[in-house]
């Protein structure tokens, strides 16, 4: 059998098991890039593990550890607390419109589950000091909406970028991958949308949804009611680890920015800075290696490091080429347009990623669009952009993303995900889109 199409069949059987969701994210990475490389005689054993040693990999090991580092301090969970008790939370439109706002800011730099982790009991403490004016459920949703949109501003924002880029990185001519900001010039402006979203339309959308003047509002939320006092969990730590975890965060976003200008792109790229920051704190203490090296996403890291092979075998074995030909077909073969192509990339994306992993449905589609940007002689980073953006927007399931699984605990039903993150899918998708094709090309 050509290699071709042994790819292909290796391509599908992947994708059933990402769909399937039966095992692990990490396995069926590794299953997929295994299999390529011991059935694709064209591709080098090597390329089986070499995502391992991409730049992506080793950047978000180490800004996973300096986001650990400001939760463990207290350093976020108090700057959440000072904004959430300020004059922006005096109405719940207001703040909903606030929250929103800023965890789609933190959630571009550390990670979605963390910030949502942390501002849910903000959001609780402020709701039970509002005398009802503020309800929970109401805001609790729209943060973990922005956190994932948010996510998907930066590289370091999510995982599923990464893995995109990943695949990008196996491609020569491409080895330097997306930059820290590739993505922010789509999403920002779907990014202010969504912020729009929830100060106008997304508001009565919520209460339509959620109907928070019925009897069972507030059923099976967790966040509705809270203890009398709340005992100061970092009190205890030293309040230098606090500002050394903070300021490395802040020196490794001014070391994000520069690694994009020469001379500093000569010495400084987003592994190297990954390390660095890394290096700090658990040189410093700020955390213990131990508990640092334990709670890191171990599951999606080695998704990230094995998926390549999925790309690299696609591309030796000219199976991404077949592949690219037939849709290229379906869309007028040589004379494809490529405003359609990226309106399909957008939409077929944006759908998936809400009933498969965010980091399965970039993993899946991404060789197969390089492939064809590559048969149409154009560079493929602005459909890898494409993707790795679209791939967060799974804001329409309970299940689409980890973080929606996250909030589940404030009482939201399957339904809720439907009636109000599905307009809003649709908003973003069209915005992502026409986005993509203003700036992208």
């Amino acid at each position: 059998m050509d290699s071709s199409i042994v790819a292909i069949i290796i391509t599908v059987i992947t994708i059933v098991l990402f769909i399937c969701n039966r095992l692990p994210v990490s396995v069926v990475a590794m299953l997929a890039s295994l299999a390529m490389g011991i059935f694709i005689p064209e591709m080098k054993l090597s390329a089986v593990y070499s995502g391992f040693s991409a730049v992506g990999w080793p950047m978000v090991v180490g800004m996973c550890i300096v986001s650990a580092a400001l939760f463990e301090t207290g350093v976020a969970q108090r700057i959440g607390t000072k904004i959430g008790n300020t004059f922006l939370a005096r109405t719940e439109r207001r703040f909903i419109v606030t929250v929103s706002i800023i965890c789609t800011v933190m959630s571009a730099f550390m990670s979605n589950n963390g910030c949502v982790a942390m501002w849910m009991p903000i959001i609780a403490a402020v709701a039970a000091g509002s005398n009802g004016r503020i309800r929970s459920k109401m805001v609790i949703f729209p943060a973990g909406t922005a956190a994932i949109i948010g996510g998907s501003c930066t590289l370091i924002g999510s995982t599923s970028q990464l893995a995109a880029n990943s695949i990008l990185q196996g491609y020569k001519g491409y080895e330097a991958g997306l930059g820290m900001f590739d993505m922010t010039k789509v999403m920002f402006p779907a990014a202010v949308v969504q912020i729009i979203f929830w100060g106008t339309i997304g508001y009565p959308i919520l209460k339509w949804a959620l109907k928070p003047g019925s009897p069972d509002f507030d059923k099976n939320n967790i966040y509705a009611v809270l203890p009398d006092s709340t005992p100061d969990t970092y009190g205890h730590v030293p309040a230098w680890k606090g500002n050394v975890a903070l300021f490395t965060m802040l020196g490794c976003i001014i070391c994000f920015i520069l690694s994009g200008f020469a001379p500093f792109n000569n010495f400084l790229n987003i592994g190297i800075i990954g390390m660095l920051g890394a290096s700090i704190i658990l040189g410093t203490g700020c955390l213990p290696v131990n508990k640092a090296f334990a709670d890191l996403p171990w599951d999606v890291l080695f998704c990230i490091g094995a998926i390549s092979g999925l790309g690299t075998g696609l591309d030796v074995s000219g199976g991404g080429a077949l592949i690219a030909n037939f849709v290229l077909n379906l869309f007028g073969g040589a004379n494809a347009s490529v405003i359609a192509l990226t309106t399909v990339i957008a939409v077929l994306t944006s759908v998936l990623t809400n009933f498969m992993s965010n980091n399965g449905t970039a993993a899946m589609l991404t060789p197969i669009c390089i492939a064809i940007a590559l048969s149409l002689g154009i560079s493929p980073v602005p459909w890898v952009i494409v993707i790795a953006v679209c791939s967060n927007l799974a804001i329409a399931t309970s299940f689409g993303t980890a973080v929606n699984v996250q909030i589940l605990p404030a009482g939201y039903k399957f339904t809720d995900f439907v009636k109000i993150g599905g307009p809003l899918l649709v908003i973003m998708a069209a915005v992502v889109t026409f986005s993509s094709i203003v700036f992208l090309f």
